[in-house]
């Protein structure tokens, strides 16, 4: 097993325990780590209210959905408003777009049909699905998760197209009751984040005990170096990603984020997803053993 021994720490919540068993899986030592909960408005805002009676009121032509919880906190808004049955009526006849499967399945859940999935799931990937669609003078809502894209929002404003935007929940370092029950609806087993394993894992990055890190979103990239900056220990989680330990990415959002922040990622799989992405973290290790013995046989050391 090609991750045998390493100790690699798992950064994501939702799928915290997943991920941790296909690292086990390949033979590696996962240290979950989550930095980042969701925080699902209490109430329903005046901004969630007003989009969802327009799109009711049919008065929105696409609707594009950038995450799971992101559809189950829009169903669950209209169902305190007493709007479910219409909203779910209203977006089987506008273009509705997934930026990926989850987002499809919860809605499937709830008896919506989805138009269209892109092939990367990232903004830019869905910037490049639009250029199929005829956005001149057209009202796009988009659903986002607790960050936004300022490449999308910005292509769809160049297409001519009227935006609307709006941000079920936020992403923070607590999980409030509302999130937890918003991800349990969905399935996940979350992990909770807490400070002070953050920080504790961050020593750990720093003083060479941790091998890999592993990132799912760029939120909990980008929550680790504000963490880490608090303690003033940015600098220095910086130094030892780049020298010390395998930088892992689940795609190119995550990977902009952690170049946002200094860091280089060593580990990207071609398909965004997790078990392509431990796969590509074991296929990197092999090589850099390969790689490493053969230096040793060529100095005439024993491997």
């Amino acid at each position: 097993m090609s991750l045998a021994g390493l100790k690699i720490v798992v950064t994501g919540s939702r799928r915290a325990d997943e991920l941790a068993h296909l690292i086990l899986n390949f033979g590696g030592i996962p240290h979950i780590v989550p930095t980042i909960g969701i925080d699902v408005h209490q109430k329903v805002s005046k901004e969630i209210e007003d989009l969802i009676n327009k799109i009711v009121e049919e008065k929105i032509d696409y609707v594009i959905f950038m995450t799971g919880p992101g559809v189950y906190s829009l169903m669950s808004a209209a169902k305190c408003l007493g709007l479910e049955k219409q909203l779910v009526e209203s977006l089987n006849q506008v273009v509705v777009i997934c930026r990926s499967f989850k987002s499809k399945y919860a809605l499937s859940n709830h008896g919506v049909k989805t138009d269209s999935i892109p092939e990367e799931n990232t903004g830019e990937g869905i910037v490049k699905l639009l250029k199929n669609y005829v956005l001149w003078n057209k009202s796009v809502a988009i659903i986002w998760h607790g960050s936004y894209s300022t490449v999308l929002r910005e292509e769809l404003y160049k297409s001519g197209a009227l935006v609307l935007e709006c941000s079920i929940y936020t992403y923070s370092f607590d999980l409030n009751e509302n999130g937890a029950n918003i991800l349990k609806t969905m399935g996940f087993k979350y992990k909770t984040p807490q400070e002070t394993k953050v920080i504790e894992a961050i020593e750990e990055i720093s003083n060479g005990f941790i091998d890999a890190i592993t990132f799912t979103s760029p939120p909990a990239a980008r929550e680790i170096f504000k963490i880490a900056e608090r303690y003033h220990l940015k600098e220095s989680l910086q130094v030892s990603l780049n020298k010390d330990v395998i930088v892992v990415a689940v795609g190119p959002s995550t990977e902009k984020a952690l170049a946002e922040n200094g860091v280089k990622v060593d580990v990207m799989p071609n398909v965004y997803k997790m078990g392509t992405m431990v796969k590509a973290l074991s296929d990197y290790v092999t090589h850099q053993t390969r790689i490493h013995n053969e230096e040793r046989q060529s100095r005439g050391q024993k491997v």
